[in-house]
């Protein structure tokens, strides 16, 4: 599984890493988390430029010239940057007229460990949708045929008891709905409502299993994250029985 700057940074902190810099030049990276990693050698800092962690906008320090250059402008990294090479793996690019950063996948856990080139080959496998308030999103008894993860905007997952609608979850941006139908392969429990403009990123079943065939790596994180919100509800649900057994007994 692809790992972050700060945790391949950590990883590589150990004495050996230090013996081996010995000679070289040392760097620093100014990371989109705003906080600043290093002193790593050059040997490092190409590795991550490679990785597409280190992009050619990002900040590193030279601390041979004490001084702060974008990456494309550090001698270290030119052929990791040709002039006029534009692509999805070298900058922020949209996905869509709409506007959005393949760099917003971040927000979400599940995605914040990857490489930008598998957030960009996991934006192609997916549509992105604007829906306005009252939008219904899901409707309780469709078929689960997609995932859908929030870019921004809130939405209220609900029931209707009679002619009473019951509010059941609040789901804001960096979440994700409409996993379990999808996983499962049933019906939507309920229905999903937009209570603000929303930008929505959705991933259909079809394109979530070619999705897994054709790029495992960033697939696994995914479906770990899932798998342990599975389990999770689960637990819960079993202790809930448990504690209303309990309970029964009590009163008996």
């Amino acid at each position: 599984m692809a790992r972050t700057i700060g945790e391949e940074a950590a990883a590589n902190s150990g004495v050996p890493q230090a013996m081996e810099a010995v000679g070289e030049k040392m760097y620093r990276v100014w990371a989109c988390d705003n906080q600043v990693y290093g002193p790593i050698p050059g040997s490092t800092l190409r590795q991550w430029a490679e990785e597409t962690r280190v992009q050619r906008d990002t900040w590193v320090f030279v601390e041979d010239n004490s001084e702060w250059r974008p990456a494309a402008k550090v001698e270290e990294l030119h052929d990791c940057f040709p002039p006029g090479e534009e692509t999805l793996f070298l900058r922020r690019q949209t996905l869509s007229s709409t506007g959005m950063d393949i760099l917003e996948l971040r927000q979400f856990p599940i995605f914040s460990g990857l490489p930008n080139h598998e957030l960009a080959q996991l934006v192609q496998f997916a549509q992105l949708e604007v829906v306005q308030p009252g939008d219904v999103v899901m409707k309780r008894r469709d078929p689960g045929d997609a995932i859908y993860f929030v870019l921004s905007g809130s939405l209220r997952a609900r029931i209707h008891v009679g002619r009473e609608e019951k509010l059941l979850s609040r789901i804001h941006a960096g979440e994700f709905f409409g996993e379990m139908a999808m996983l499962a392969q049933t019906v939507r429990t309920a229905d999903v409502v937009a209570d603000e403009e929303c930008r929505l990123l959705r991933i259909s079943a079809e394109a979530f299993r070619l999705l897994i065939e054709q790029n495992p790596a960033a697939v696994a994180p995914m479906l770990y994250s899932l798998s342990s919100l599975l389990a999770r509800r689960v637990l819960e649900g079993n202790e809930k029985f448990r504690q209303e057994v309990a309970s029964g007994f009590v009163w008996r």
